[in-house]
């Protein structure tokens, strides 16, 4: 029936169903309705005044992470370490993270003394690295009062912000990053490289628990972390190698990096899916129809404008004004909560099969939903086809580090030549089953092509880095094989090169200054 009511209106009509009648610009607000950001903050305390939907709290921190014991929950410790440290020197946000600090940038002297004065946070990352998860809680109520007065929570808006979500410990996590970015560079400037790589692997396990909470947003936000801090790694590898050791270099690859979570593989089928978004669409899905089930105009119009309050593409629409005259043509509850749970069931099923099957290409449930009938379900909920992407992305950082500390190692042992074919790293140096690139539909290797004396020009986000050794590199989410020389961070746009580490080249080339 509801089949019926999309593309036979007059059968519809016969069959006394209300046909849906919207304007065109209407639709295709709609439609954008369903693929933009819901309001959010990633940082700093929420407004005293909002209240918190408690139903909400109690069923997000009754997901799967936190059913594991407090012992083996990493958040408490980790972010509890940060909350106590000294002030940071930098002020850390999305502009200011770990990828803004090296030996020579502006706040170099201020940031290693800092790092220096606060090992506190390195012994809670190192001591917390074998955790089974993050899990840090939803609700301000949750946390210690101390991390509320420092904006460290999860805050679940109630009311008209209901589904309203603010990662206020975001930032926490990025001051962990700046930390264990500056240690590593500072000790491995003292020849404590042991020491040094020490911190930086329990950083990246933390990271990896990260990975596991069940939000969109988190899980996005930690995968990037995570992507990030791995790239950091490799910064860090190239700055140092001619001051390594072999060992070193041979524990990184074939015991560390592949293994950040014990249960991982090159493929990282154990990296869950964010199902926890679900709770919170079916909780606003329920704030905003009556007893009876049917939608509440007035609901309909506060709440669901509410979640879109910050994009301005958005507001010369008038979304209360439409959400009113949606409500008015929406499927009722019971309907739409199904669709909700058919459009999960259908992202679960791909999460889980191979991927380059036919079945992959198919519309998705998310895709084929009626635009007005099921508005509510598809604005509350993102296509989550960007975890998707990143999960892969998150693959190539991982396998391309573990492959890199490899060549590293080959490098150092064989008097400073890198091999001519990576056949020869494997085994001793490095771990053939991860050079994996989970970009090729054929399920390949990364790319890998020794230079000899020649230098390679790459165009990158930057600009044009030129390089010289060798070169390893995953095909991106194209699946085209490029050769490497055009790079794109996301894989979006040109390959990922992973060896040798852009960001490192371009402070050395003056391009970042």
């Amino acid at each position: 029936m509801r089949g019926l009511t999309r593309s036979h209106p007059a059968a519809a009509c016969a069959a006394g169903i209300p046909v849906l009648r919207l304007c065109a610009a209407c639709v295709a607000c709609l439609a954008l309705l369903a693929v933009a950001p819901r309001a959010s903050a990633q940082g700093g305390a929420a407004p005293a005044s909002q209240a918190e939907d408690a139903e909400l709290i109690k069923a997000l921190n009754g997901l799967e992470p936190f059913k594991v014991s407090e012992r083996n929950r990493s958040a408490q410790a980790v972010l509890g370490a940060v909350v106590a440290a000294t002030p940071c020197p930098a002020e850390v946000g999305p502009q200011y993270d770990a990828s803004s600090v090296w030996p020579g940038s502006p706040d170099w002297a201020k940031l290693s003394a800092w790092s220096k004065a606060n090992p506190a946070i390195g012994e809670a990352m190192v001591k917390s690295q074998d955790a089974l998860v993050f899990a840090m809680p939803y609700g301000t109520a949750s946390v210690p009062e101390a991390w509320r007065t420092a904006g460290v929570a999860t805050v679940v808006g109630g009311g008209d912000a209901l589904g309203q979500i603010r990662f206020g410990y975001f930032n926490a996590v990025r001051a962990l990053g700046v930390y264990a970015t500056a240690e590593m560079y500072r000790l491995c400037a003292e020849g404590q490289h042991d020491k040094a790589f020490g911190v930086g692997v329990a950083w990246l396990r933390v990271l990896r628990q990260l990975v596991e909470q069940p939000l969109l947003e988190e899980k996005l936000f930690a995968m990037q972390a995570l992507s990030q801090a791995l790239s950091i790694h490799r910064d860090v590898l190239w700055t140092h190698l001619d001051g390594l050791n072999v060992p070193l270099l041979k524990k990184l690859s074939l015991d560390e990096y592949p293994f950040l979570k014990p249960t991982d593989n090159q493929k990282l089928r154990r990296l869950a899916m964010p199902e926890g978004d679900r709770l919170v669409a079916e909780a606003v899905l329920k704030g905003v129809f009556s007893e009876r089930g049917k939608p509440d105009l007035d609901r309909f119009a506060a709440v669901l404008s509410a979640q879109h309050g910050g994009d301005r593409k958005l507001d010369r629409f008038g979304t209360s004004r439409l959400w009113r005259q949606v409500a008015e043509l929406h499927s009722d509850l019971d309907p739409s909560v199904d669709k909700l749970q058919d459009i999960y069931d259908d992202w679960w099923r791909r999460w889980n099969v191979r991927p380059y099957t036919p079945f992959q290409s198919a519309p998705t449930e998310f895709s084929r939903a009626n635009p007005v009938r099921y508005a509510a379900v598809t604005s509350l909920i993102r296509d989550i086809e960007r975890a998707f992407t990143w999960r892969w992305v998150l693959a190539v950082q991982i396998n391309g580090t573990a492959t890199s500390a490899g060549l590293c190692g080959y490098y150092l042992e064989f008097r400073k030549s890198w091999p001519r074919d990576i056949e020869r790293a494997y085994a001793v140096f490095a771990n053939k089953r991860f050079d994996f690139d989970p970009f090729d539909k054929k399920g390949g290797r990364l790319g890998f092509r020794e230079l000899g004396a020649s230098v390679e020009t790459i165009d990158t986000p930057v600009g044009r880095v030129k390089v010289k050794g060798c070169m390893l590199w995953s095909r991106g989410s194209d699946h085209e094989d490029g050769g490497g020389t055009n790079h794109a961070d996301d894989g979006s746009a040109g390959d990922i090169l992973v060896w040798p580490p852009l960001r490192a080249l371009a402070r050395e080339q003056g391009m970042i200054q």
